[in-house]
């Protein structure tokens, strides 16, 4: 354990040997041994079937995996408490696909596209945790998920089978009404390939609360990878992001979205970066319907580098067929429409993407992509989803089916 981790661990231990802030709702356990025997047992199974068609591929690939955790979260005792889970993913059935793994991981298949579940086995969270009662300050140390915001530029990558997440010390605080702010050392991002990137990386967030109007997020982002091969992924990202709901009646309102980040290189990084970040959405909410309107830029070009968010869910951005998890040479324009809605008991949610380069303005293809779930009364969710990216001579045609079942107990 490096230097600043290890201040970071002895400034949680302080925390979770002060006096906690006494407050009605939140109950403690009376005594250790109570804190942890009678904690909460953590149990949950995701069984996913995943099909990939590339034009440059004449076989599909097909993936079969059922993703089990295993934890438990003890009560808390005088302001101190702990989470442990551990993560499996296992291949059902015919196993001969390319699971997309990392050394070890990768199973040596080739000829046909890729699948980014490995069959892995790890402790994805285990950390301590310190709050007083009121819930207004928060420090915790360990291995965990980590999601800020939309997950845009830090995410668990919740998708994937097995998530990401990372070794790091959190401290949060909500102590005043209109500001919840929040600090975070990462120390190492244990990656969902099997992957693990050390660093030494400082997240700065800040969100101020406007009333009706909607919220102001500010952060900053110092990621510094601490091996010399990827270095080239260090940056300093300084950005602000306002977001707000305008009820319009009953069951209407107006969504709307604006948000805009600067990056340049940083630490160690060989490369010269100075790329820029521009979000803009427009909705509105009919129920049992949402319609949203977004362009999502990514800067870029061969003098300045490209804008890049290495830490992100990057599935959840720019089309479900994985095509630009990492930005294109001259930057990506992100042109897209989405509809959330209802079919009956069955949750609709679809979007169409236009791509294009930032710099030049070739074109980068398009995307459909479609989602059915349905919540089952005994808590279980079932799902059907596609993606659909037609490369207009960009990559290449990309086709992708999932049938996934969830249930967590």
């Amino acid at each position: 354990m490096n230097r600043p981790l290890m201040c970071c661990v002895l400034t949680a231990l302080l925390l979770a040997l002060a006096p906690p802030v006494i407050g009605g709702e939140n109950q403690q356990a009376a005594s250790l041994s109570d804190a942890i025997s009678k904690g909460t047992p953590l149990l949950s199974f995701r069984y996913r079937y995943e099909e990939v068609g590339q034009n440059n591929f004449d076989k599909n690939a097909h993936a079969s995996t059922l993703r089990t955790t295993v934890g438990y979260r003890s009560l808390t005792y005088r302001g101190f408490s702990f989470l442990v889970e551990a993560e499996n993913v296992t291949v059902i059935g015919d196993d001969a696909y390319d699971n997309k793994g990392y050394g070890a991981l990768n199973n040596g298949v080739t000829d046909r596209p890729g699948v980014a579940d490995p069959a892995f086995t790890e402790f994805n969270q285990a950390y301590f945790q310190w709050r007083n009662s009121a819930h207004t300050n928060k420090a915790q140390v360990g291995r965990e998920e980590i999601i800020i915001g939309d997950a845009r530029f830090v995410g668990n990558v919740v998708w994937r089978q097995n998530h990401q997440s990372f070794d790091a010390f959190t401290f949060t605080n909500s102590s005043l009404d209109i500001l919840d702010w929040s600090y975070r050392y990462l120390n190492r991002v244990n990656r969902i390939n099997g992957s693990m990137f050390d660093m030494a990386s400082h997240l700065f967030n800040a969100d101020l609360k406007l009333g009706k109007a909607g919220k102001l997020a500010l952060y900053g982002y110092l990621l510094d990878y601490t091996q010399t091969d990827n270095y080239k992924l260090s940056t300093s990202t300084w950005g602000a992001e306002f977001s707000g709901r305008y009820e319009l009646g009953e069951g209407l309102a107006l969504l709307y979205e604006v948000e805009y980040a600067q990056q340049t290189d940083y630490a160690d990084n060989p490369g010269n970066i100075d790329a820029e970040y521009y979000f803009l959405m427009l909705g509105g909410v009919f129920e049992p319907v949402t319609v949203k309107a977004g362009y999502e830029v990514l800067g870029g070009n061969l003098e300045d580098g490209q804008f890049n968010t290495p830490l992100a869910t990057l599935f959840k951005f720019n089309g479900w067929a994985d095509q630009f998890l990492s930005t294109p040479t001259p930057g990506l324009d992100d042109l897209y429409l989405q509809l959330n809605g209802k079919l009956g008991p069955v949750k609709l949610l679809a979007a169409y993407h236009l791509f294009q380069a930032y710099t030049g303005g070739a074109t980068h293809g398009r995307e459909f992509d479609v989602r059915f779930t349905y919540t089952a009364s005994w808590k279980q969710s079932f799902g059907l989803q596609g993606a659909f990216y037609n490369a207009d001579e960009h990559k290449v045609d990309t086709k992708k089916i999932w049938v996934f079942t969830s249930y967590k107990i």
